[in-house]
């Protein structure tokens, strides 16, 4: 009887180890599984900043004395990314993908949950907002040079157009350009004024008008037009769209008129290039 009793009581043992091995893979799966689910819910709801003062700088480190590299405006919004070992600062990713650090008393924190009831034409917007968009530097910059190149009166038109920012909507900007044709080559320069309407908006609208001289000078073999002077006269609208590293393509489009007591003549620009922003 013990015999037998010990025997039973080896394999009780033998079947109760047996018993808890799927009990333990069980579990490992189940923590697995958890811990696979888990990911998508913690990128789906992330902490977030609001910005609530009316301008915020964005430091290079968590701390004043570090160089701001960025304005963030009243309601734009970041993720962040670490807190701050001391003092109050957050490290936040801004749209074109560099980092910087900006203080707890400018900002509002809150979590964000992805929404799922966006349509597709929505999520794709953000989509393609967040791969290739980044905010725009006009906000931060107080000079701007531009080269486009397009045309004028279907004609070939290269123009540098240096801009002295204002502020962030208005700007004044020079002008200085050459269409070259068959018979002639038109050399244009001048000054005008920018208006942005949306200064902080990725794909900022503006508007533009200015007054300069167009000079004409004849080609080498054309003896019948005459080498002369006239005013000029430009109004247009156009966009800026701002990519990641703060690339910034400009697109133009505006109306001239080139006159003297005696005559006048009307073209339209349409010209695209990069601008540069300091």
């Amino acid at each position: 009887m013990v015999q037998s009793v010990s025997e039973s009581g080896q394999n009780g043992r033998h079947v109760g180890r047996s018993a808890a091995s799927p009990r333990v893979v069980v579990c490992a799966v189940i923590a697995v599984l958890i811990a696979l689910v888990g990911h998508p819910a913690t990128a789906a709801a992330g902490a977030f900043l609001r910005v609530i003062s009316q301008r915020a700088p964005v430091h290079s480190g968590p701390g004043n004395e570090y160089r701001a590299i960025y304005y963030a405006e009243r309601g734009d919004v970041f993720e962040v990314l670490e807190r701050g070992t001391t003092g109050y600062w957050f490290k936040v990713e801004l749209e074109d993908g560099t980092t910087g650090w900006i203080y707890g008393e400018l900002v509002f924190p809150f979590e964000r949950v992805k929404d799922d009831k966006a349509g597709f034409f929505t999520r794709t917007g953000r989509a393609i907002k967040r791969a290739i968009l980044g905010p725009p530097p006009v906000v931060h910059s107080d000079v701007e040079i531009s080269f486009s190149a397009g045309v004028l009166d279907g004609e070939g038109l290269f123009v540098f157009r240096p801009a002295w920012l204002i502020d962030r909507q208005v700007a004044v900007e020079g002008f200085a350009g050459l269409s070259p044709r068959k018979q002639k080559d038109v050399f244009l320069g001048g000054l005008g004024l920018t208006l942005r309407l949306a200064p902080g908006a990725t794909i900022g609208p503006y508007v533009h008008a200015g007054v300069g001289a167009a000079h004409i000078r004849p080609k080498a073999d054309n003896f019948t037009d005459p080498q002369e002077t006239l005013m000029a006269v430009a109004a247009g609208a156009g966009f800026e769209i701002t990519f990641k590293k703060q690339i910034t393509l400009r697109l133009d489009f505006r109306n001239w008129t080139l006159f003297d007591p005696d005559q006048a003549s009307n073209g339209q620009e349409f010209t695209s290039g990069l601008a540069i922003f300091f």
